[in-house]
């Protein structure tokens, strides 16, 4: 197997293994009893495996883009642009199995409504933001892959202990969403740093596609809450499924945005 093509095949099997993993853990409870995970987001809980099938079946859209960019990646789709994710097999390949976990990552908690595939679920966005602070810091400061690494792990770890603080935030309920929107800003300043600091140039409309396809995402998660206007319990159309398709083409547009940079690799 070329180097080219594992960009292709190793998420293309995260996203089998991940997947099938998801599917056992369901159906032998691995993941623990309902305890309400996820129950804030209007659709109603089913009886049988899948307790909540919009939101479920909606997050195949992360595994799809995930597995659309290792593929255009391991096609030299973008072999013009001279920068780190469209000539690096570990950088490509890295961000490409972070969009394919969101999938199964947040599966777990609606599929289940455990608290431990609610945990699964801030995991997968925690990488996200992770890479995403790592990759903007490596570029403006031209670190070498070990230190884009320490940087992803130290993100990694203030997520994971952030979410632990007993507090309350407007708009966004607890502190694992507080960090994590932090972090988000925190990549877009990083990201604003990159062009008009260190003139990286990239596609910058790629880059305001996927903040505003976050905002919109954004409103329309707040919207379809408990007890708004827009929630029917029962209907198969549901907001947060929705949040979710949006997220996965925001991750496409910033993949978009890396792989549109005119830069020397590292």
């Amino acid at each position: 197997m070329t180097p080219r093509k594992q960009i292709f095949y190793i998420p293309l099997a995260l996203a089998i293994f991940s997947l099938t993993l998801f599917f056992i853990a369901v159906v032998y409870a691995w993941l623990g009893p309902p305890a309400g995970s996820g129950g804030a987001f209007c659709e109603a809980s089913r009886e049988g495996f899948i307790k909540q099938p919009a939101n479920t079946w909606s997050n195949i859209m992360f595994v799809y883009i995930g597995l659309l960019i290792a593929w255009q990646l391991a096609h030299n789709k973008f072999a013009a642009k001279q920068n780190t994710i469209t000539k690096s097999v570990f950088f490509g390949t890295f961000f490409a199995c972070i969009v394919v976990l969101l999938g199964p990552g947040s599966m777990a908690m609606h599929a289940t409504e455990a608290k431990l595939g609610g945990y699964f679920d801030m995991l997968a966005m925690y990488l996200v933001v992770s890479f995403t602070v790592a990759y903007a810091l490596q570029r403006f400061f031209n670190l070498t892959s070990l230190h884009f690494f320490l940087v992803f792990c130290a993100v990694l770890i203030s997520c994971l202990f952030i979410q632990e603080l007993p507090y309350k935030v407007f708009l966004i309920n607890n502190m694992g969403n507080f960090i994590f929107a932090f972090y988000i800003l925190l990549t877009v300043g990083i990201e604003f740093l990159n062009g008009y600091v260190r003139k990286l140039h990239q596609e910058k409309k790629y880059g305001y596609f996927s903040i505003i396809t976050l905002m919109l995402a954004f409103i329309i998660w707040n919207l379809w809450k408990d007890d708004s206007i827009f929630c029917n319990p029962q209907s198969l159309i549901q907001g947060h499924a929705m949040w979710h398709f949006l997220d996965a083409i925001a991750a496409y547009f910033l993949f978009r945005y890396y792989a549109s940079e005119e830069q020397g690799v590292t």
